[in-house]
């Protein structure tokens, strides 16, 4: 007879869910005991760590990914990056230890006693089997859920007795039938829906696009790419996407949006019709009460989320698969006979790239910096930034054909950019990946380098220090605060740490050193980090 544990085993199994991230408790032993060879275990030094890599590594397969999480507490540690796994749709699989069921109802250490309340607000999904026996079944369904559309994670809380009890095996047909049920995830927009949009797509006057993350596939890629040449449109990002929905390197690219409302409405002032394909509507972080739109703008929506379609402030709506409708539109278009008039809007633009700023010796400009990675990245490269300040100077440089090559935190907190990577980098260990991390995101999953170099996982890591929280003194100067506590970072020896964690680091002063440090660290076989300080 099987038990629970062993069970659960084949069915991580069939999801190729075999790769297990956690920082193991004591509610956590009895599922992790005689994991079989062909499982891996990640080892992180705390929950958030964890969940970020999970977090990470689920988005660069577009696989449900589990982490092994400590009871209540454990859990409580990993809420922060599991709302950043919400925000960038990341099929993140939670499991969860849990007393032993006699001990549910008394005062004992470790009961979690809002199991399924405490993860509520992170996650799209919540189970504790009622018996140990229904175990496999519910985490069964938790994976699905995960990989549903919209993606997103999942939390499953199951009491350390469940693992050893056995199970009456189940019959050939019905060990089938659990395991193989067909399923699928994508759906398209009603058909009279889609037509009336390529009606309107085609008579529209200056179309333009806005990419969402769901695109951030080879398919999607193909049929965003072909829509915006027969369209003639150019495509924007949303504001601090986590990934990116569209090649930054194609000449219709126009790089993110703003995140104020009027500024959005400036900047697709003059387009009669805006389709959004899987991208919010819109992603503001400064409100400013302004209208989305200018006036003669008109919005389409098509997302595979009904809560986005709800949430957005303006146009229209069609829930569906944005990859699906992108491709459908296309050859519905070219059904019409529909061609690009001039190519305007898909040449390369003309203006030349302003020369980045000198900085004063000894420290960078960050137009420096990510002028410099982009002529060294390979074009095979992925890069996972979470240096919000910097964000622009890093699109203006950007140049990068290949699906699934920049990763952003999901949600705004900081934690996911450093633990992130090291998910990434386990995932696509053929693509060189580059970690572009501010010193005060850094330090959230700092132990994040123990992990990398624990387990010896090529990442170089870049970290832009100014000694201060710079996105916060610019927003207190955008709100007219005054003077604000506690956003300064003096004296912390980013390069000590990272030595003491077991990470080769090295100072880059200028660009040339800069230069020099990426062609010898991208791609080594093992961790460095290079600490740059900025100008501020």
């Amino acid at each position: 007879m099987n038990t629970v544990r062993q069970t659960t085993h084949e069915l991580l199994r069939h999801h190729d869910m075999r790769v297990i991230f956690g920082n193991p408790g004591s509610t956590e032993l009895p599922f992790l005991a005689h994991l079989p060879e062909d499982f891996s275990y990640v080892l992180a030094l705390n929950e958030s760590t964890a969940t970020a890599m999970a977090d990470g590594y689920a988005q660069a397969t577009g696989r449900p990914t589990l982490v092994n999480l400590h009871t209540a507490t454990g859990l409580g540690n990993a809420m922060g990056s599991l709302v950043n796994a919400s925000g960038a749709r990341s099929p993140v699989v939670a499991l969860a230890g849990q007393q032993v069921r006699a001990a549910l109802p008394t005062p004992a250490l470790l009961v979690n006693r809002g199991p399924l309340a405490l993860a509520q607000g992170a996650v799209k999904h919540t189970a504790e089997p009622a018996r140990a026996e229904d175990t496999p079944e519910i985490l069964g369904q938790a994976i699905l859920r995960a990989a549903q559309a919209p993606s997103g994670p999942v939390c499953v809380s199951v009491p350390m007795d469940d693992w050893d009890q056995e199970l009456d095996p189940p019959s050939e047909e019905a060990r089938y039938e659990a395991h193989h049920r067909a399923r699928t995830s994508d759906s398209v927009p009603a058909p009279d829906a889609l037509s009336d949009l390529a009606r309107q797509l085609a008579e529209a006057r200056a179309p333009a696009l806005i990419a969402g993350p769901e695109l951030d596939t080879e398919a999607g890629y193909t049929a965003v790419v072909a829509l915006a040449e027969r369209l003639d449109a150019p495509v924007w990002l949303p504001a601090f996407t986590p990934r990116a929905g569209f090649p930054s390197a194609h000449a219709a690219a126009r790089g993110p949006l703003p995140s104020a409302a009027d500024e959005v409405a400036d900047t697709l002032a003059g387009h009669d019709l805006v389709l959004a394909l899987g991208a919010p509507v819109f992603t503001y972080y400064q409100w400013t009460g302004s209208p989305p739109v200018a006036p003669g703008t008109r919005l389409a929506q098509i997302t595979s989320d009904p809560e986005e379609a709800v949430r957005s402030v303006t146009g229209s709506s069609c829930l569906g698969s944005p990859v699906a409708a992108a491709g459908t539109l296309d050859r519905l278009l070219e059904r019409r006979g529909h061609r690009p008039r001039n190519g305007a809007m898909c040449r390369p633009r003309t203006s030349p790239t302003p020369k980045p700023a000198l900085a004063p010796e000894g420290v960078l400009h960050d137009s420096e910096v990510f002028a410099t990675l982009a002529k060294v990245l390979p074009g095979d490269a992925i890069v996972v930034n979470e240096a919000a300040q910097q964000l622009p100077a890093y699109w203006r440089s950007a140049a990068s054909s290949r699906p699934g090559s920049f990763y952003f935190t999901g949600a705004g907190g900081l934690g996911f950019g450093l633990a992130g990577a090291v998910g990434v980098q386990l995932a696509c260990p053929e693509r060189p990946v580059v970690a572009v991390i501010g010193d005060g995101s850094v330090q959230y999953t700092l132990q994040a380098l123990w992990t990398a170099a624990h387990y010896r996982i090529p990442l170089t890591v870049l970290v832009l220090d100014n000694s201060e929280y710079g996105i916060l003194k610019n927003w207190g100067r955008t709100l007219g605060t005054g003077p604000v506590p506690g956003l300064d970072l003096p004296g912390i020896d980013i390069m000590g740490l990272a030595t003491a964690y077991g990470v080769t680091a090295e100072r880059a002063h200028s660009p040339n050193e800069l230069k020099n440090l990426l062609s010898e660290t991208i791609g080594a076989p093992e961790p460095h980090l290079i600490h740059v300080p900025l100008a501020s």
